[in-house]
């Protein structure tokens, strides 16, 4: 009966004039939150944000110049992996990766009393194409690697966690993330498949079997050093989506007062 009510608010929020929602919205769900039903509340904006989220992934984001990010098309990286037993040196070009827009969220817990967000996703299964790769490399180092040609890459059970502080924007209109400790991720399964790799043909295979091999092996012995790494870039990343978004009046209003 509670969640009937909740969404019958927000039904009617979405029918008042546009000038009016924000307002009726912030009275009326300051009035429900005094009735005691503070969790519903919470999980009920979680649950837009991710939604909101989800929604810039697929569709992008034309206002703040955002562009479709599922699938995210990439011109160009370049990859290296220094490993005991296969050294890589990989470039891809007009590359893109799929599967992004399909994040599950297992856990998504907000502290208002340190403003913190503790979050759990995965990603089932991420692809990434590339039109032409162009590798160099060696076995052992001394058996030389190399090739060129087109590259897929399948990523499944991507999963990272993380407790993202969080801060309001200097504007005072936008939830933030003022840091991320804790970040963890595993990659359990890599499927490789590079065509044309020294000559083609069978030995694709066993090249194939050693990238796969080495690349889940070194991302996940040094996975605390990317993560450590990928900090930073997150924060400008993921900032760069929440600012303009008229959330912080949301979060304010579970504050503590």
């Amino acid at each position: 009966m509670k969640l009937v009510i909740l969404l019958a608010l927000c039904a009617v929020a979405a029918a008042a004039p546009k000038a009016n929602r924000d307002a009726f919205a912030i009275e009326e769900f300051e009035r429900f939150q005094a009735t005691g039903n503070r969790n519903i509340l919470i999980n009920a904006i979680i649950t837009t944000l991710f939604q909101r989220l989800r929604s810039i992934i697929l569709e992008g984001w034309e206002e703040k110049g955002v562009p479709v990010l599922d699938p995210l098309v990439i011109e160009s990286t370049h990859i290296t992996i220094p490993a005991e037993i296969i050294n890589l040196d990989l470039q891809l070009k007009n590359a893109q990766a799929t599967g992004v827009g399909d994040f599950v969220v297992h856990k998504s817990i907000l502290n208002v009393n340190e403003i913190s967000f503790d979050v759990d996703i995965s990603v089932p299964t991420l692809e990434i194409s590339a039109e032409e790769y162009d590798l160099l490399g060696d076995f052992f180092a001394a058996i030389p690697l190399y090739g060129k040609g087109g590259a897929v890459f399948h990523i499944e059970g991507f999963r990272f966690s993380a407790k993202l502080f969080l801060k309001q924007s200097e504007d005072e209109k936008s939830i933030l993330i003022e840091r991320i400790e804790n970040l963890t991720f595993v990659i359990p399964g890599f499927k490789s498949n590079l065509d044309g790799a020294v000559g083609g043909g069978d030995i694709d295979n066993i090249v194939n079997a050693l990238v796969e091999e080495v690349i889940i092996d070194y991302v996940n012995r040094f996975r605390g050093a990317i993560a450590k790494v990928a900090n930073g870039a997150l924060v400008r990343i993921l900032n760069s989506f929440l600012d303009g978004l008229n959330t912080w009046h949301y979060l304010a209003m579970l504050l503590p007062k």
